[in-house]
């Protein structure tokens, strides 16, 4: 914690900078086998799928991305993306949609309440540190075109997947629902006309337990079908010290999953596709915290009493816990698409419906000590429906997309203070803030490209959104008969919110040679406003919170060279945010804030072979933010950092592949990542940052001949080094700073058979 305290007072000065450095060089040994980082940098490398560029004798696999609603060439797609192949995760050891950010330029994923609950998703800096299930994210998360809108939703196991497209920047004028900072797009496996498929069990530390797979072909003439399941389960990364009966190891999965898939040909000209999805996870051990005694310094802000910080766990290991028996995450998520494609002769019409249902329940020791002094129960059930059409076509000069959205998203549920804290605070054994919210939503959007010449191309689009939301809340405190009643009736117009968008994007794009595409505009993005609550009632005058907007300006250029052996992608952006919704913790409630903020910032991506057989990926990301005005506890107002928004992330892997002609190939691979000190909270407290990070993962993989066979064994974190991943300042309240860390070193195996 020293190290934190240190870093707060050097953020941003040449001591920094240079510590910064040091830690790309340490990257650069450890990926040894990949010569060296002096390519830093790429964008769509992780796409390709080693196994098919190896049979192409080196030369990089055409990345294909639907990141403008139509097949094409990510090369030729003037958008910042990084995009990531099924394969590559699988080689990479993904499993939960929060590790994507160990391969991604520009994003950072925390878990806020752990595994299996609700993540802080920031692109480029622009995320939302809030954990009320009812909020939504400013940087979208989407399944197969279908927007989600429950945040604990967002945090789930990866299966089947086809790959997973990473959009940088406001993105409304061809997605559904708009977004501020960019999206996630994950896009399953569909079915296919042959029969193929695939089993694979894996297992490694904590009691880790990995089931998936997965079978598609014809059913008929004109139906084909896939069926895909997981099941995931481990005993926890966090070693319970508690002896009390029922006292559990925290943060654990289990887990399942299924999803089921029936496409239907209809004619030549339309196809009909019908998929349904649940999962389950039971999670008796909750996803507690670590305890950090803290204190405020002189300046307000809160600091770790690093000479007492194992006091009450009993131990140094920072992933062990000493926390109260009877903690638990349930959720259940059941969802369903129907989606047309019909060809109308040269217009396609594009027809996607959707609902999703998303229930949770947890509860948590709030005190992250042995003692039932504080405890939290958070209860939420989300349904949503979204409906989307779209018409699109393409003429000789013209390619241009039509469409019409309307969104319904209502989320009820309850958060409730017990224990004798709650005595202390409220008076009474319990406090509970139930909430009903509802969102309704439709927008009209189109975007185009129109070629002004043989290499240059004008692209634009526009948005128009209405958003309509009211809530209620009740404060069931006690001490009031019947409760406190935030509504229509008792607050007049706060309790509802009606605002309207236009957002836009302008775009153009030179393309002076097959392999070398430059582009440059301006697009804004629009993010609706929300309402506040905690365990107890928010002063009227902070209820409402005024919708955010960016205007997003950037240059990029994508290239390929050395007879398509290497390829190298690169962004430079600046943002204007007008009313960023920040987020800060006083006296018992969660309130978001509006405060204007200017972030700068450019990736760069790499990806090339240097010999047939060694492929090495890397990118790096370097940001500059500031949130204006932000006040905190001893009222000192300042410029501060933005959360989850480091000045400097890298991350790179090499593959080595051998071939043993009949026999197959074994394959060698390391990968790793550094981060600069974040913060995570927009008050930027030292006891609530970490320093630099640095993670590094190995894997070697046989595969025969035929592939259909895999054998494959991996470390993730071969340093063991134990990061931390979140913080939430409790100091003012109860004197202590909730914590929690990264997994540390972890070994395991696993078999995957295809057919």
């Amino acid at each position: 914690m020293n190290k934190m305290n240190k870093r707060n007072t050097l953020v941003g000065n040449v001591t920094e900078r240079a510590r910064i450095a040091g830690k790309c060089q340490s990257l650069g040994k450890a990926l040894l086998l990949a010569g060296s980082l002096l390519s830093w940098p790429a964008s769509q490398a992780w796409a390709q799928d080693a196994e098919q560029a190896e049979a192409q004798n080196g030369q990089l696999e055409e990345i294909v991305v639907t990141a403008q609603k139509r097949e094409q060439s990510a090369q030729s797609t003037p958008i910042a993306i990084t995009a990531i192949s099924g394969d590559s995760l699988v080689a990479a050891g993904i499993k939960s949609s929060n590790d994507l950010a160990d391969l991604t330029p520009g994003l950072r994923i925390s878990p806020v309440f752990g595994a299996g609950n609700i993540p802080n998703i920031a692109i480029r800096g622009v995320g939302l540190n809030d954990f009320r299930d009812y909020h939504e994210s400013p940087s979208a998360v989407y399944v197969d075109e279908v927007y989600k809108g429950a945040l604990a939703s967002l945090d789930f196991q990866l299966f089947d997947i086809n790959r997973v497209e990473v959009l940088k920047g406001p993105q409304g004028t061809l997605f559904g629902r708009n977004a501020t900072g960019g999206l996630i797009h994950y896009i399953t496996k569909k079915p296919t006309d042959e029969l193929d498929g695939f089993l694979r069990a894996g297992g490694g530390s904590f009691g880790d337990v990995n089931l998936e797979g997965a079978v598609g072909g014809p059913l008929g003439t004109g139906i084909s079908a896939r069926i895909s399941a997981m099941y995931h389960r481990n005993s926890g990364i966090q070693q319970n010290q508690n002896t009390a009966a029922g006292a559990e190891d925290g943060n654990k999965v289990d887990l399942y999953a299924f999803r089921g898939q029936l496409k239907f040909d209809m004619s030549e000209n339309a196809t009909l596709l019908l998929s349904g999805e649940t999962s389950h996870n039971r999670n008796n051990g909750g996803n507690p915290y670590r305890y950090a005694p803290s204190f405020l310094g002189a300046d307000g802000l809160a600091r770790v009493n690093t000479a007492n910080r194992d006091s009450v766990v009993g131990t140094s290991d920072l992933n062990d816990i000493n926390v109260s028996p009877g903690l638990f995450v349930n959720s259940d998520y059941n969802a369903g698409t129907a989606r047309l494609d019909v060809d109308l002769g040269g217009v396609e019409l594009v027809s996607i419906s959707n609902y999703q249902q998303f229930k949770k329940k947890q509860q948590q020791d709030c005190d992250s000590a042995p003692e039932v002094f504080c405890i939290t129960q958070y209860n939420s059930n989300t349904k949503q429906y979204s409906q989307e059409l779209r018409l699109q076509g393409k003429s000789d000069a013209l390619t241009w997309n039509l469409g019409a959205y309307y969104f319904n998203l209502q989320t009820d549920g309850a958060q409730t203070l017990a224990g004798p804290v709650a005595g202390i605070f409220f008076g009474t054994p319990s406090g509970t803030t139930a909430f009903d919210t509802q969102t309704k939503s439709w927008a009209l959007f189109g975007q185009f490209e129109y070629k002004l010449a043989s290499t240059l191309t004008l692209n634009g689009g526009l948005r128009y959104t209405q958003d309509d939301k009211d809530m209620t809340q009740t404060f069931l405190l006690g001490v009031v008969p019947g409760g406190i009643v935030y509504d229509s009736t008792t607050i007049g117009a706060l309790a509802k919110q009606d605002a309207d968008n236009v957002s836009y994007l302008a775009k153009l794009v030179w393309e002076p040679s097959d392999n070398v595409l430059l582009y440059g505009g301006v697009s804004s993005g629009y993010k609706a406003g929300t309402f506040n609550s905690g365990f107890g009632p928010v002063a009227p005058a902070n209820y409402s919170v005024k919708p955010e907007k960016l205007t997003s300006y950037e240059v990029g250029f994508k290239t390929e060279f050395g007879d398509r052996r290497h390829r190298l992608n690169g962004a430079v952006f600046y943002y204007d945010y007008k009313d960023s919704q920040a987020f800060v913790y006083r006296n018992l409630n969660q309130l978001l804030f509006n405060a204007d903020a200017k972030v700068t910032g450019g990736e760069l991506e790499y990806s090339g072979y240097w010999t047939d057989a060694l492929l090495i990926t890397a990118g790096v990301s370097v940001l500059d933010t500031k949130v204006k005005n932000v006040q905190d506890g001893s009222r000192a107002i300042r410029d501060r950092k933005m959360v989850l928004a480091p000045d400097f992330t890298a991350n790179a892997s090499a593959r080595y592949t051998v071939d043993l002609s009949n026999s197959g190939s074994l394959a060698f691979q390391v990968d790793g990542n550094y981060s600069s000190s974040i913060f995570f909270d927009n008050l930027n407290q030292p006891g609530l940052s970490e320093g630099s990070t640095f993670l590094l993962n190995g894997r070697v993989a046989w595969t025969s001949a035929n592939k259909d066979f895999e054998v494959a064994a991996f470390v993730k974190n071969i340093t063991n080094k134990v990061n931390l991943i979140y913080a939430f300042d409790l100091t003012g309240d109860l004197g202590y700073i909730q914590q929690s860390y990264r997994t540390p070193r972890t070994f395991g195996a696993s078999l995957t058979v295809n057919f």
